[in-house]
Formats: C-alpha cells, sequence, structure tokens
C-alpha cells in the first residue's frame, strides 16, 4: 500500500462524467450543505435565540410547557430556511462528508449538556452552544468533486482547487488526505481520510490514479518474483544433486 507522505501526480482521463457516481453519497441541491452563509447565519441565530429563551426561562423559573412548547415553532422557522432538494442528483458531482452517523454522537452530546445545564443554568448555559458546533462542522465539513475541480468547506472556509493546480495527492500518517498542487504546497480535503480514499479516486472519474491497483499490482510482482526466484533455486539444486 502506499507510503505515508507519498505524492500520486494526477492521471489524464479521457472518460465523460457520469449521471450520477457509484460510490457514496451524490450531490444535491439542498439540505445545510447547499445553504448559503446568510441563510446558515440566519439558522444560527434562530437556534441561538431558543437557546437564550430557555436560559433566561429556566433562571426565571418560567413554566416547562412554555419553554419546551416552543421548540416546535422553532423547528419550523429551521425546516423554512433549509434548502429544499431536487428529486434527482447532480450530474458529475459527488460529495463526501461527514457520515451521517456523526449526529448520533451529536444527540448524545446534546443529552449530556442538557443534564450539565439543568444542574447550574446560570453558569452552564454556554455548554448548549457545544450541540450546535457540533452540527455545524458535520454540516460545513466537506469535499466536493466535480469536473470543475474540488470544493473544500470547513467550519470557517471555503477553497475551489482547479483539477490543472492539483499535482497529485499526499497520504499523511495521520490526518486527511492533501491535495499537493502544482507550487509544492499542500491542502487538506476535509472529511477524506485514508478510509475515503478511494472513494476520492473514484469520484475523480479518473483523474486521480488508483493508487489501490498500483499497490496490488507491485506486490503480485513481487511476489511473481520471489517465486521465479525460488524455482530457480529448485532447479540449481536439482542440477548439482
Amino acid at each position: 500500500m502506499s507510503s505515508p507522505h507519498q505524492s500520486v501526480p494526477p492521471a489524464k482521463s479521457s472518460h465523460t462524467a457520469d449521471e450520477t457516481t457509484a460510490t457514496g453519497r451524490p450531490a444535491r441541491p439542498g439540505g445545510l450543505r447547499a445553504a448559503g452563509p446568510g441563510r446558515l447565519a440566519a439558522i444560527a441565530a434562530v437556534v441561538l435565540g431558543y437557546l437564550i429563551f430557555v436560559v433566561v426561562g429556566t433562571a426565571q423559573d418560567w413554566s416547562l410547557g412554555l419553554r419546551i412548547g416552543l421548540v416546535v415553532p422553532t423547528a419550523v422557522v429551521v425546516w423554512l430556511l433549509i434548502p429544499r432538494r431536487e428529486s434527482g442528483p447532480t450530474p458529475g458531482v459527488h460529495v463526501i462528508g461527514v457520515p451521517r452517523l456523526a449526529y448520533i454522537g451529536v444527540l448524545v452530546l446534546a443529552f449530556c449538556v442538557f443534564f450539565a445545564f439543568v444542574g447550574w443554568p446560570i453558569g452552564l448555559w454556554w455548554l448548549l452552544l457545544a450541540p450546535v458546533l457540533a452540527v455545524w462542522w458535520v454540516t460545513r465539513t466537506h469535499t466536493t468533486v466535480s469536473d470543475a475541480g474540488l470544493d473544500l468547506s470547513t467550519m470557517v472556509s471555503s477553497n475551489h482547487l482547479d483539477w490543472a493546480q492539483v499535482k497529485g495527492i499526499s497520504i499523511p500518517k495521520r490526518g486527511y488526505i492533501r491535495a499537493r498542487l502544482a507550487d509544492d504546497s499542500e491542502v487538506k480535503l476535509p472529511a477524506v481520510g485514508y478510509d475515503r480514499l478511494r472513494e476520492l479516486i473514484e469520484a475523480s472519474d479518473g483523474r486521480l490514479p488508483d493508487v489501490f491497483a498500483a499497490a496490488e499490482a507491485a506486490e503480485a510482482e513481487r511476489i511473481a518474483a520471489e517465486r521465479a526466484q525460488a524455482e530457480d533455486g529448485e532447479d540449481d539444486t536439482d542440477s548439482v544433486s
């Protein structure tokens, strides 16, 4: 398999983009990942406003039904702010994001934070921001692969790389896979760990070489060479006897 910090040059491709990709989750216009900065800020403001309401209501000992009941209209407003999805996938576009199972972790975190908050609402209200930040991280962290290049999105920034800028890929010992650029600098590919490398290669539609196939071919050649050497040794032994 490829060694750490290996730079792999992209291969030229004569393929044309298929209507859908066979791996992972195809990108669709809609959902939180399709929301612009303004809409995301509006959603965050609504959620933060509700959290402030809960904090103040708990401190003032307002009715529990009032505090919890307001979550319904809050959820409706957030749902209306989220861009709607179209029925079909976007041709030639593939999104590699944080797995949806991460939301289970966010839910567990929210329960833990809520119990701590109930114990001391005045001092621990800021803990309620932790699940919001976790959802923001899951939503924003992704790499989009398309004919135009790579679109990289993190919690605080977005970046676009044309295929002409990509010189290869680098595989570090830890962390995300990195794109090596023409100026020999490296850029992390959000959400693309080693376990998602094959997905990235397939989504590139031949623009990145299949390092797994190359490693398997090299291993097969090594085994064949060792087998041939062993057979030559046996022939030498037979000729001496």
